[in-house]
């Protein structure tokens, strides 16, 4: 890890120290299902990839009561020996079958914990692999409320929070695009866009339309006789000039930088 020294002021923007902002949709996966995509820059923080899962394993969304949401990261340890205890907290509205079965099948797991901001849509990173998170849970129900309480902590000492800059594997896409498209409609939003395989020949995808600034989209290839692929020059700005080719399992995730309210430059973040 490498820390370059420099000051650190009070943040410009408007009234930081504000809690709260937080979706209240929680992504939570499982460690174990998680292949690469992990590994934070040089500054310890960042993790500028997306998260790569094993074939037909997932992400999933919890519903979390907004004003619950409650996390902390303390450092914990003897001299030479210190690191970080993560918890994030929050409640689930009710006992249904759904959140039961939800804490039943995730007790004992190494779990990870993705919250997302409300105001800018950037996500924040709980847990690691080598430091997962662990659920414990408490169910109540009496004249006042019916309520599931759970807590996700640390299994051990590891690093802090982390700034994820990737996308997200959930069960479902997006959006697919049409057969040999050379260009892909990313107005849904942050996320995952299938890929189709092209009828006779490879098309060469150019452009995603309706990107907004700041936006991360991943690409999920086709495979197929004829999968898609994105070359250097014009909309995409590829790591090291090389073409990514839409292969079975291939992703590639980009971020949108507009220059102007007309330009806009699709940016490599990570490729699988």
């Amino acid at each position: 890890m490498s820390y370059v020294k420099v000051d650190v002021n009070k943040p410009t923007a408007l009234m930081p120290g504000n809690g709260g902002n937080l979706k209240d949709k929680v992504i939570v996966f499982d460690w174990n299902d998680v292949t690469s995509g992990y590994v934070r820059d040089a500054s310890g923080i960042v993790m500028p990839g997306s998260l790569i899962f094993i074939p037909g394993s997932y992400a999933i969304k919890l519903y979390a009561t907004q004003d619950s949401i409650k996390s902390s990261a303390e450092s914990s340890g003897d001299t030479d020996a210190e690191g970080i205890i993560q918890n994030i907290d929050f409640s689930h509205p009710g006992n249904l079958k759904e959140i039961k079965e939800f804490q039943t099948s995730w007790l004992g797991k190494s779990i990870g914990i993705i919250v997302e901001k409300c105001s800018d849509g950037s996500m924040t990173l709980f847990g690691s692999p080598c430091a997962p998170l662990r659920l414990s849970h408490k169910n109540e129900w009496d004249k006042d409320k019916n309520v599931s309480t759970m807590s996700f902590k640390s299994a051990q000492k590891g690093p802090g929070w982390a700034d994820y800059l990737g996308t997200v594997t959930l069960d479902a896409v997006k959006g697919t695009a049409a057969e040999a498209a050379t260009t892909v409609n990313v107005a849904s939003g942050n996320g995952e866009y299938q890929l189709t395989t092209g009828d006779a020949s490879a098309a060469v995808i150019t452009d995603l339309s309706n990107a907004v600034d700041g936006g991360v989209y991943t690409l999920l290839g086709s495979g197929g006789a004829f999968p898609s692929t994105i070359v250097k020059g014009g909309t995409f700005l590829l790591h090291n000039g090389t073409t990514w080719t839409a292969s079975a399992g291939a992703k590639l995730t980009v971020k949108a930088f507009k220059s102007d309210t007309t330009v806009t430059t699709l940016v490599e973040v990570s490729r699988a």
